[in-house]
């Protein structure tokens, strides 16, 4: 049978989307090899939301074919949505698929290989303009412990800096029902953990007749309880109201974790940002949702060096770092990307002071994120154990509820559980733990 190779850059969405690709094109008997060397077709699932990601999508496409010009090409993702005629004049791919068509990939691909049908989407260069939330009808497994369940796509918040909303088109949602029957599928498969994904999740269920909320679904998850725990992935501040924190911080169905996106610690640039909340709306988030419980991990992004980012409010963004309950960061330089409006902002960062400032801030992530460990050493946690061990130590090793890595001795037969762990000692990035009997 024919093999496959996937290569995906960027967020979680892309990898769901990958992971449900892989999952149809095994249902057709195909096989997934881990080379495009092996490959009868490459698929290269791209993003364009900095700079970086748009060059490292072009390095990826041209290696791929470089280690196998006899493969069929097929390129999708954001930078596919936003560059398609830049990779078209790339000599070796065979098809550029936009969002709009991502969820045909499948069939695409199989009548690509199999009548030699090349295919370029029609809405290639334009803005995403799909209206329906659309889905590779399958479970999107992956070889993931903590497969990824995406309930929404889109966003509609059009931040000054970010591409997104051109790339990905406009908030949309997953009925509710098929949330539903998603998650109990996962359970009966066994999995203890799945991770809700979407570009924008806070919107979930807005566009939807009749109109529902994120706060809805969550109540339906944590009835149904198909699976033993939900992790979140990255909420918008403004739409983690008080009632979404009470439920999150009050239930052990939901994982003691919270992404947050911050983007800077300067009102000022916050507004330039366009981003919809100050700094003491941040704040008191934060701290509520840490009082509350006080062992979630809280993580933040961080943009650095915006046009026009003076000294004074840069520091103010440290400062403000500073005074959170933060369990880490992800520190992002300033990229400008075409057609946002902060491309054309005056006041351009130079390298060098981009580079100082942003090793500095993540260097506030480093220290945030080893006490926040730190805390954890002496307690007792349940650890969602993974599929393989690691390669250096060969102990057992997975994640809390808090985000936590854990790694300790154990058995095989406790891969995939949830298991009682106490947290010994910190040991660079992870925990050394024990099992504990029940």
């Amino acid at each position: 049978m024919p093999y496959f190779f996937i290569n995906t850059l960027g967020c979680k969405v892309n990898r769901f989307e990958s992971d449900a690709v892989a999952m149809a094109l095994t249902a057709h008997g195909w096989n997934e090899t881990d080379s495009p060397k092996d490959a009868d077709v490459c698929v290269i699932n791209t993003c364009t939301v900095t700079g970086k990601a748009s060059v490292e999508s072009r390095h990826h496409i041209r290696q791929a074919i470089r280690k196998n010009p006899a493969a069929k090409m097929v390129v999708t993702g954001c930078y596919a949505q936003t560059e398609a005629e830049e990779i078209e004049k790339i000599d070796g791919v065979d098809a550029v698929i936009s969002h709009t068509e991502k969820h045909k990939l499948p069939e695409l691909i199989l009548a690509l290989y199999e009548k030699g049908e090349a295919h370029f989407s029609e809405d290639r260069n334009k803005s995403c303009r799909e209206t329906l939330f659309q889905s590779i009808d399958v479970d999107a497994l992956g070889t993931r412990t903590r497969p990824l369940l995406k309930v929404q796509d889109g966003c509609n918040a059009f931040c000054s800096y970010c591409i997104v909303p051109h790339t990905r088109g406009r908030s949309r949602s997953m009925p509710l029902a098929d949330v539903l029957t998603r998650l109990e599928s996962l359970g009966s498969r066994g999995f203890q953990e799945v991770v809700l994904t979407g570009i924008h999740i806070g919107c979930y269920g807005l566009d939807l007749t009749p109109a529902t909320s994120f706060y809805a679904l969550l109540k339906a998850m944590e009835a149904s309880r198909s699976v033993k725990r939900i992790r979140l992935s990255s909420m918008e501040p403004m739409e983690i109201g008080d009632e979404i924190i009470d439920l999150i911080t009050a239930s052990p169905f939901f994982c003691d974790h919270l992404h947050i996106p911050l983007q800077s610690g300067d009102d000022t640039i916050l507004s330039r940002m366009k981003r919809p909340y100050t700094t003491e709306h941040f704040h008191k988030l934060a701290s509520r949702v840490h009082r509350l419980s006080p062992n979630t991990a809280i993580g933040a992004d961080v943009i650095i060096g915006f046009p026009g980012e003076t000294e004074a409010q840069f520091e103010n963004t440290c400062r403000f770092l500073e005074s959170l309950p933060l369990a880490y960061l992800h520190v992002f330089p300033f990229s400008p990307r075409e057609k946002t409006p902060a491309a054309s902002f005056d006041g351009r960062i130079d390298g060098d002071t981009m580079k100082h400032r942003t090793t500095r801030v993540r260097a506030i992530g480093n220290a945030a994120k080893k006490r926040f460990m730190e805390a954890a050493v002496g307690t007792r946690a349940e650890v969602l154990v993974e599929k393989v061990r690691d390669r250096q130590t060969g102990l057992l090793k997975g994640l809390t509820s808090s985000y936590i890595p854990v790694q300790f001795s154990g058995e095989d037969r406790l891969m995939n559980q949830l298991v009682p762990v106490y947290l010994e000692r910190l040991e660079a990035d992870h925990i050394i733990g024990r099992e504990e009997e029940i």
